[in-house]
Parts: structure tokens; C-alpha cells; sequence
């Protein structure tokens, strides 16, 4: 713990409270988003300690990606995730902002990073940000400058106690001198006060504990951290009394689907805890979801979520209480969420009196509640989250804080393919957080650059993860679904984790190939078969965005391809791994668009200057049932060797115009293609049969015919 001097205290907490009672507008007007999306887990949180909002109660406020798992796949699992804190009612003035209403007899008091839409808790936004942390409209990110404040505060507020700086990035890392630890990271500061609902009450009683919370979010790229995002609340007392007996908890809400997505059903889902590695995680219960992007989603790709504990406040550092809840049922009961905060509080916090605790210990362990643990007499060893609307929380033990200490709560959402993976991933958090954020990580990643071509791609990358001591080689992978799928070839390693088979791979010619065969755990990674053929030049001339005449290049070309199709391919570096760790490469990029090893582009012909008679229809026919790349969903065609402006007009057999397409360069994916989805005016899809299209250009005029078969 961290202690303030007292007298410094007294006079912050007189400032901070007159600029509240002062304060004419609704200090959550500060409130900003932003989003994560650096590695595989992708949210969008904001900085009053909420970390997703899949709002349940209101789906048109739900806001996506809310843990969207993997990156990219358009399917978020969270409801509501954030972290409680509290306190029995008998505290000292000094250490109480506002009292509960003396009539309703609260238990204690309770205050929470959560909003009432995404979560089971019975109050709104408990926690303000403090206005001199918010700049722009979005919330504080290490790798986005424009969010930071135009001048950074020298200390916290109240407290006084001076903000430590990065003197590389100037961004307030998490480090002993603060460095930044991560490759992206958000900051928050906060406050508790009474909470928005007391704004319009006609008989407000805005009861809260004096607290402040410095809020962390952490997120890597490597392959080892790729999974899970690590979040830190460091909780402090700004009153000037102790706050004695206090408690915190995560409250973690995950879905297997998420209730805010409308027009589709939802089950029962499993929540599981596994008290060595202090993980409360889940997943769906059956296998069978209904998909929000239509169909339904096959049962190997329905996501493992959870929360694992890497540090809670207290003397033991541990979680202390684990309990597994419905977010309505018996709500007002010992095994429910007790529709109020101080409840919520006694039931899920403290965990007390709960039917499925079967020794009284605070953790959840007999979900058959028969009295005996499940792990002893074979019980399902889970709750049952009926509709979807399972909750979990982590509670600690209790703890004091003297006016001016903190203690430090430290957890990571963490994801997985399966039960195995999610543990794997869990326990990559563990070690992260056990080695003081030092990381492990393969060769630096490739900067790549792709160049189009008729039926080709060209890839260019830089040289500079060779000079790694430890690095082996290149693999390069293609996707045709926006880099949901890698190849048509997979295969899962020991701990059931998914990987591709790349489209090409260079391997040094050091006599260090085939499986490695060091650490077991290890042995599906191919390291390649002694093959180096990729071609190497220097740059001649200063035609490329990011490398230089004299700058060493290697190329890639792609003769498999069809134009038209959107590829993003990614090419990874990777090691031949050590004694300690195995073999490493290189992730994929989010964002194709900036400086890095993935990039998008299409195939295609140069447009039409003077002629229109290489304007052909591919595929013609269309065969609903054919795939032109593994991946593809959507049903379209494409017109091709266009000039860059032209009118296409499409006309069913009967004459009549069922479509008409202004193709520019603007609208289309390339220059000379365009795109039809087969729907027509009114955006329905058309039957099969027979096509007539007719194309006008300055360049002149052409038609032709074409099949659809559905």
C-alpha cells in the first residue's frame, strides 16, 4: 500500500468536493470511448472503468466491438465487465461522500465501475473522470497522441502525488519510473460520487464511499499475449478517515451470445472457476448458437471467455470469494444479485449465505447444492447461466485503507478456442504479470508493401528481422475473407490452439529444420526444411512508400490469384526458439492499412482507354454452390477490364432494368472492376435465370449475357 500525507488530503478534498456541489452540468459529460483492437481481443471501453458495454437492457446503446473475439470476426461476447467496490456501512464521516437513505436500511455501502444497461448492478455510473484527463472526443490511448490532453496534469488529483512519465514516449506508463510496458495502453483517473440517477431524483440520497481509481488497460501483440488484455485498478482513499473492512471485486459478464444482439435466441451458458489459477471463465452449453452476421456459428469457433486474477487488494493478494449468479433469477435472494448495490455487495461480493458455497467459504464450488463440493462427488463442476444471462464475480478479502493509501487490483480478460486453450492463454497472463511485464516475442515483425498486377501480386518486405540472433525464417499467408481464415489447410497444436498452413515459407539454410524437438509442448512447430528462395534486391529507385533507394527487399510473387478478389496477406518472422520457450512468429495486423507485416490488395487488368471489348463477366456462370476462395460468403459478380468511369445497366429476360451501376474508382474495389451483389433496385436478391448487361463510357459502349444459377 501507498500513503499520502494527511494534511495535503484534507485541503484536495475540500477543492474536489466544492468543484462537484459547484458543478452545474453532469460530470459523466467527460465520459469518452475508445477501443482496443491491437491483438486477437478487440473492445470498446470507456474512462469510468467500464470495459465493454453490451448492453442488454437497451440494445440500440450497446456499443461493438464489446470483446469481439478473434479480431475481426464481427462477434463480441461481453455484456458487462468491470470492478466493485465497498464497504459496511459504519465508517467514519471523513471516509463517506454521501449516506444511503436512512429508511432503506443498506447493508453497505457499494460503488461500481458499471452502468445499469450491460450490467447486473443496480446503480449508474458510480465513478466520474476527472475533466483535466479528457482532451478529444475519445479516450486515452498510448498510441493515438490527438486523445492525450494538450498539457498532462503534473499530479493526481486530491492526492497530489506527482504522474510519472515515459521519457521516450511521454505517455504515464504502468513501469517503476513510468515506462510504458505495452505496445498499446489506455489511463484513466476517477472519482466515486452519487451516480446519475441521484441527478434526477426527486429524493436523491447519492450515498458513496471518498475513493479515486487511477485505471489501466495493457494489451500486446505477441503471439504469446495475443489473447487476453490486462487491466489494472489502483483503489484510493481520498477521504480522511480510514475506510475500513473495503472489498473489491471484478464483476465479469460474458455471453455466448450477448442478449443486445436482436432477432436471434439464446441458451443457457456455463460458468466455470478454477481456484489454482483464479480464472472465472465460460462458454456456451450446448454448442448450438444462432450467429448475428446469419446461420449459425459452428460449435469449434464459439469463444471461451473469462477473467483471471493476477493481483487483488488486501493482505493475501488472492481472491477470496468466487460466486456464479443470474442476472434476474432470485434476484433478491442469497443466490442472486439482490437488485440492489448493498446487496450485491453482501450476496456477490462478500458471497455470503450462498446455497452453492458448500463449506461457507466464500467460494462457489456445489452447483448441484447437495452440500458436498462437485469436485468430491462428481457434480457438474459449473453454473448454469439460463438465457444467457449468467454473471461471475472475484471478490478479494477485506482489507483498510488509511486516508492516502491505495492497494492495487490487477486481472486480464483472457479468451480461448476451448477449455485447454483458454487455461494456456490464462496462464501466459500469469507469467506475464509474474515477470513484471517483461515479454518474450519473436523476430521485430516485417514492414510489407503489395503491388496488384493482372492475375498477380507482388510482396516487398524489409530485412531487418534477419538480424535477430535467434531468427529462422518467413512465412507468408493469404486470406480471401478478410483475414478471418489463413489457408485452406489447418491443424491444432497440444493445447487444442488453431494454426494454418502458410502459402509459402523460407527457411535458413543452417541445418536447423523439420519439428522442433527441444520443449515437447512445442513439437507441431514446423521450422522449415533448410529452403531459402524468396528473391533479394536493393532498392533502386524511390518507388515505394516505405523503403529507400539502397534499402535490402525481399520479394514474394503470387501468380494464384484472380482478379477482383480482395487478399490480405500477412508475412511473419519467426525463431528457432531456445531452452525456455519455443519457436515464435509474428501475428497478423488488424489494420492492413498501416505500417506493417499485413497487407489488402486486389488483382486486376490496367483499365480501359479506348476500348470495351475485353469486358467480360467472371464468373459467368455464377454457381451459387461454386467458391472461388476458401472463406467467401458473399454472393457477387464482377465485371471486369472497365474504364474507370462507365454505366453498367442489367436487364432480366424479359427486358425489364433490374439494376443500374455508376462505376468509378471511388466506388469500386479497383479501377477497372466492378462489383454486383445480385440484388436488385430494391435490394432483394434476383432468381436465377438469364442476364443482359449493357455498359456506356467515353471509351465507348458493349454488352453481353450472362448466367446465374442459385
Amino acid at each position: 500500500m501507498h500513503r499520502i500525507n494527511p494534511m495535503v488530503i484534507i485541503f484536495s478534498i475540500l477543492l474536489s468536493f466544492a468543484f462537484l456541489l459547484g458543478q452545474q452540468s453532469n460530470p459523466m459529460d467527460y465520459q469518452r470511448w475508445n477501443i482496443f483492437d491491437i491483438n486477437k481481443v478487440r473492445t470498446e471501453f470507456n474512462n469510468t472503468g467500464l470495459l465493454c458495454n453490451g448492453n442488454q437492457q437497451s440494445p440500440a446503446l450497446a456499443r461493438e466491438p464489446s470483446f469481439e473475439y478473434p479480431a475481426g470476426s464481427g462477434i463480441s461476447w461481453g455484456t458487462g465487465v468491470g470492478v466493485v467496490v465497498g464497504a459496511p456501512l459504519d465508517q467514519e464521516e471523513g471516509a463517506v461522500g454521501g449516506w444511503p437513505k436512512e429508511s432503506d436500511d443498506y447493508y453497505a455501502f457499494c460503488d461500481a465501475t458499471l452502468d445499469e444497461g450491460p450490467a447486473a448492478f443496480w446503480d449508474e455510473e458510480h465513478f466520474f473522470p476527472y475533466p483535466e484527463f479528457v482532451n478529444s472526443d475519445r479516450a486515452l490511448m498510448s498510441d493515438d497522441p490527438e486523445t492525450w490532453p494538450e498539457t498532462w496534469p503534473d499530479a493526481y488529483p486530491v492526492l497530489g502525488d506527482p504522474i510519472l512519465f515515459d521519457s521516450v514516449t511521454g505517455w504515464p506508463g504502468f513501469g517503476p519510473h513510468g515506462e510504458q510496458l505495452a505496445d498499446q495502453e489506455s489511463f484513466a483517473v476517477l472519482q466515486a460520487w452519487g451516480g446519475t440517477d441521484q441527478l434526477t431524483s426527486n429524493d436523491p440520497y447519492p450515498n458513496f464511499l471518498r475513493t479515486q481509481m487511477i485505471v489501466r488497460g495493457m494489451a500486446w501483440k505477441g503471439t504469446l499475449y495475443e489473447n487476453f488484455i490486462v487491466w489494472v485498478y489502483i483503489i484510493r482513499n481520498i477521504g480522511t478517515a480510514p475506510i475500513h473492512d473495503m472489498r473489491a471485486a471484478v464483476h465479469a459478464d460474458f455471453s455466448f451470445i450477448p442478449s443486445f444482439y436482436q432477432g436471434i435466441g439464446y441458451d443457457a451458458d456455463r460458468h466455470y472457476y478454477d481456484p489454482k489459477l483464479q480464472l472465472a471463465y465460460g462458454t456456451d452449453d450446448d454448442g448450438y448458437e444462432e450467429s448475428p452476421l446469419g446461420g449459425t456459428i459452428n460449435p469449434d469457433d464459439i469463444a471461451w471467455a473469462g477473467v483471471v486474477a493476477l493481483e487483488m487488494p488486501g493482505p493475501s493478494q488472492k481472491v477470496e470469494t468466487y460466486d456464479a449468479f443470474h442476472f434476474w433469477m432470485l434476484a433478491t435472494t442469497a443466490a442472486g444479485n439482490g437488485a440492489r448495490p448493498d446487496w450485491y455487495f453482501k450476496w456477490n461480493v462478500e458471497n455470503l449465505d450462498d446455497p452453492q458455497d458448500s463449506n461457507g467459504d466464500g467460494i462457489d464450488d456445489d452447483f448441484d447444492e447437495n452440500g458436498i463440493p462437485d469436485a468430491e462427488e462428481g457434480g457438474p463442476g459449473y453454473y448454469v447461466g439460463e438465457g444467457a444471462d449468467g454473471v461471475q464475480t472475484l471478490g478479494s478479502g477485506p482489507f483498510t485503507l488509511q486516508p492516502g493509501e491505495s492497494d492495487t487490483l490487477i486481472f486480464a480478460t483472457v479468451f480461448g478456442k476451448n477449455e485447454k486453450d483458454i487455461k494456456n492463454n490464462a496462464k501466459r497472463a500469469l507469467t506475464l504479470y509474474e515477470n513484471n511485464w517483461q515479454i518474450i516475442d519473436a523476430p521485430p515483425a516485417p514492414v510489407v508493401e503489395a503491388f496488384a498486377g493482372n492475375r498477380k501480386v507482388k510482396l516487398v518486405w524489409d530485412t531487418k528481422a534477419e538480424e535477430d540472433p535467434q531468427f529462422e525464417g518467413y512465412k507468408i499467408y493469404r486470406s480471401a475473407d478478410g483475414g478471418q481464415t489463413w489457408g485452406s489447410q489447418t491443424f491444432k497444436d497440444f493445447s487444442g490452439g488453431i494454426h494454418y498452413v502458410p502459402l509459402a515459407q523460407y527457411d535458413l539454410v543452417n541445418g536447423i529444420k523439420g519439428f522442433y524437438k527441444t520443449l515437447p509442448e512445442y513439437a507441431w512447430f514446423y521450422l522449415g526444411n533448410d529452403e531459402w528462395v524468396p528473391l533479394r534486391e536493393e532498392v533502386k529507385a524511390d518507388s515505394f512508400a516505405y523503403f529507400e533507394p539502397g534499402d535490402s527487399i525481399n520479394i514474394f510473387i503470387d501468380n494464384n490469384v484472380n482478379n477482383g478478389m480482395t487478399y490480405r496477406y500477412y508475412i511473419a518472422a519467426y525463431d528457432s526458439g531456445n531452452k525456455v520457450i519455443g519457436p515464435l512468429e509474428n501475428p497478423a495486423s488488424n489494420d492492413p492499412s498501416a505500417k506493417n507485416n499485413t497487407v489488402e490488395v486486389v488483382p486486376q487488368t490496367k483499365p480501359a482507354v479506348s476500348s470495351l471489348d475485353k469486358v467480360r463477366v467472371i464468373p459467368n456462370p455464377y454457381i451459387v454452390a461454386e467458391v472461388w476462395e476458401p472463406g467467401i460468403q458473399d454472393h457477387f459478380i464482377q465485371f471486369v477490364n472497365l474504364p474507370e468511369v462507365a454505366t453498367i445497366r442489367i436487364f432480366n429476360s424479359a427486358g425489364e432494368q433490374i439494376r443500374r451501376i455508376e462505376h468509378t474508382p471511388l466506388r469500386d474495389i479497383a479501377p477497372s472492376i466492378s462489383v454486383w451483389d445480385l440484388k436488385n433496385e430494391y435490394n432483394q436478391l434476383v432468381a436465377p435465370g438469364v442476364y443482359f448487361y449493357y455498359i456506356t463510357s467515353a471509351a465507348g459502349e458493349t454488352k453481353g449475357k450472362f448466367i446465374i444459377v442459385l
